[in-house]
Formats: structure tokens, sequence, C-alpha cells
């Protein structure tokens, strides 16, 4: 005797559609996922670039305001290399220059110390001391800082110009 049972179960066709919204929805999910971690990776290196940047001028337009007199670049020269007579005497002369993709500083006898971490690159540096005669020393900064991007992800790679000038005794 057969009995004919009510068998609850999906048919061919209800579990392909099934599988094909679920992986329309998944394939959404995962695109805006790694939308957001490209964006965030992007951002993370256009703020590493602003700060350090903004953190080196700093440093070193400061530096030029509190320095009693311009050595190197001569005056109406400019160079790669920027050396200054700062009040302390320990500290004196200050110079700033690009050692490899690294900004550094030394300070008197000390070493020279790098002001710039490992995760920016200063491809190139220029110091214009644009001092004329009756005038205080006058030095304008010019440097183009990268963002570190050994294997060239597009993610990663920016880079900025920052440019600025100070006058000596301000």
């Amino acid at each position: 005797m057969n009995k004919c049972s009510n068998q609850r179960g999906f048919t061919l066709l209800e579990l392909l559609l099934y599988v094909s919204i679920m992986s329309i929805v998944m394939l959404a999910t995962v695109t805006f996922f790694g939308t957001i971690i490209t964006s965030r990776v992007r951002n993370q290196s256009i703020a590493e670039v602003n700060d350090q940047g903004a953190q080196a001028m700093d440093l070193m337009l400061q530096t030029i305001r509190t320095a009693t007199s311009i050595t190197t670049p001569a005056a109406a020269g400019s160079g790669s290399s920027l050396t200054v007579v700062v009040p302390t005497s320990s500290q004196s002369p200050t110079i700033f220059n690009l050692s490899g993709t690294a900004l550094q500083i030394k300070q008197g006898a000390a070493a020279a110390v790098s002001t710039t971490s490992n995760k920016v690159q200063i491809t190139s540096i220029t110091f214009k001391n644009l001092t004329r005669s009756g005038t205080t020393g006058i030095v304008q900064v010019s440097f183009v800082m990268k963002h570190y991007n050994p294997d060239n992800h597009n993610e990663y790679d920016f880079q900025r110009t920052f440019t600025g000038s100070a006058e000596m005794g301000l």
C-alpha cells in the first residue's frame, strides 16, 4: 500500500532563484566593503603626507624665524641644503638637508636626526635665499612629499608640493 505523503521542499527553480539573489547580494556587499577599505587607505595616505609635510615645513620656517643669519645658500642663491646660525650656541649651526628621501636636521655638534617617518618620501627640496641688501634674511622653502608606495598600489599613490617662506628675526 502506497501512501502519498506531503513532502515539503524547494523546487529546482526556487533553489536557483534563491542562489542567484544571494549571489547578487553578496557581490554588492563585497564591492561596497572593498570600496570603503580602498577609500580609507587612500585617506590615510593623504593625511600622512599632509600631516608630515606641514610638520616639516613648520619646523623649518620656525627655525628660520629664530635664526640670526643664513650661511647657505648664499644671498640670491638656492640649494638643496639650508644652514642657519641660531641664538642657542649648542644648536648652531642648524642644517636642514635631504638624506636619501628623508628630511634631516643637524643642530650643532649633535648627530643628524630624521624629521620625517619612513611612511613618506621627499623627492626634491629647494631652499632659496631671497635676502637683498638692507633687508633681513628671507628664505623660501619648497619640497615635494609623497607617500611611500613600494608596491605601486593606486590607493597609496599621493604626493603634494609644500611651499613656504620665512623672514629672520620675526
